[in-house]
């Protein structure tokens, strides 16, 4: 992550940390556990405990710096890959719009991305953004505010804010997409699981809703790397997927998979597809992971970007098309002696156990070993038997370049 995007996070992480009343670390700590505890193994008691003062400080001192670079990570690969997200770093003024908002992780994430995307293309213009959050509690709509103008303050950008005490369930939120540049929504949607531990999933009310607002405007949900939330989501994109054909407006998925067709992944219930990504954690976050004892320092997430229209066939659409010979790494590297084995999902939509042997690794092939899982990478040539030898050159996906951005717009919001 950019040192911009950092610059940020670190602003907005110092208002919560020297505001009146923060706990210490300690008392953050326990705050962090409890909410940590109630996601993953007793969610009944989620929606009772929502106005209780400690998740706010959880949400406030040590969520939101850990949650907002996810935000900064997904953004950067559906920029990287569809005009339609990255046309939002090359305009004066952008509309977001945050569903479920909470205390402000998301547009704060959106703020740190826009600053370093604007940087890396020495943007001179000033940048404006309006928000539009939904939030239902109180509470979190008074610490969003303050969150969001420190984090603009930070990234050299005038903002609007507007927070709104909605359901975001509420008819007229798909009516709000419309005229939205983009549609973030982050750890919203695993509050609406329909309870099944086998394989959860979202209801088809849910699953309408979420396909208006991807017909909209481009859409970004990001959701908790559990098995339970990671698999619904996964059934919800399938739904999408599966319904676009048969629609006058359709939605595409841009990221993080490279084809359309159903998930691979879904055949296995212990399977789920989820990011693992290395990222430096501010001050805060470093201490109270210390505390806690996590040891895994990576940026956990699962998540979807879509964008309105078909999904792209030829090039001068609203994206490239994905090349046959590319591939993401859906797992961590596999225990496996004198070689290395990585599951992967190719842009046909299969997906294929690949493996390098210790003796043919060059640094042509190496990415394919030290690659994060969830990057995307390009293989040539395809091996036939899926062994990657000597001779295969294995690099990071490339991102589009200005002038397929500016040259192309099959995608206008109204």
């Amino acid at each position: 992550m950019a040192s911009l995007a950092q610059h940020v996070i670190l602003a907005v992480e110092q208002l919560h940390r020297t505001a009146s009343g923060a706990p210490d670390d300690a008392a953050l700590a326990r705050a962090v556990v409890r909410l940590s505890d109630l996601y993953t193994s007793d969610r009944q008691a989620l929606t009772r405990e929502q106005a209780d003062d400690t998740h706010l400080a959880a949400k406030c001192g040590y969520f939101l710096a850990s949650d907002a670079p996810k935000v900064v990570l997904a953004l950067d690969e559906a920029a990287a890959r569809s005009r339609a997200f990255a046309r939002l770093a090359h305009l004066d003024r952008v509309r977001v719009l945050d569903l479920g908002a909470g205390v402000g992780a998301t547009s704060c994430g959106f703020l740190a991305w826009l600053a370093a995307a604007r940087a890396r293309r020495a943007s001179s213009t000033p940048a404006r953004v309006s928000f539009h959050a939904i939030e239902f509690g109180a509470p979190a709509t008074r610490a969003y505010e303050c969150s969001v103008r420190t984090a603009a303050h930070a990234a050299g950008v005038e903002v609007d804010v507007h927070v709104e005490a909605r359901d975001f369930r509420s008819d007229p939120v798909a009516s709000l997409a419309q005229s939205c540049d983009v549609v973030l929504c982050q750890t919203a949607l695993n509050e609406l699981l329909i309870e099944d531990r086998s394989d959860p999933q979202h209801s088809p009310s849910t699953r309408e809703m979420v396909a208006r607002w991807s017909r909209a405007a481009p859409l970004l949900i990001i959701e908790p790397a559990l098995r339970s939330t990671t698999r619904a989501l996964m059934a919800l994109r399938d739904a999408l997927v599966s319904r676009s054909p048969h629609v006058e407006s359709p939605a595409h998925v841009v990221a993080p998979c490279l084809h359309q067709q159903a998930c691979p992944m879904r055949a296995k219930l212990d399977d789920w597809c989820h990011e693992a990504r290395r990222i430096d954690p501010t001050p805060r976050v470093a201490a109270i992971d210390r505390i806690v004892g996590r040891r895994d320092g990576r940026a956990l997430f699962a998540y979807l970007a879509t964008a309105p229209g078909p999904a792209p066939s030829i090039a001068g659409t609203a994206s490239p098309p994905i090349s046959i010979n590319t591939i993401r790494i859906v797992t961590d590297t596999l225990g496996s002696r004198g070689k290395t084995e990585r599951v992967v999902c190719r842009a046909d939509g299969e997906l294929r156990l690949m493996r390098l042997l210790d003796r043919e690794s060059r640094p042509g092939n190496a990415l394919f070993v030290e690659a994060e899982r969830g990057l995307a990478a390009t293989v040539n040539p395809m091996p036939p038997n899926d062994r990657i030898g000597p001779e295969v050159a294995v690099d990071p996906l490339p991102a589009l370049g200005d002038d397929f951005v500016h040259a192309n717009s099959a995608w206008k919001p109204d």
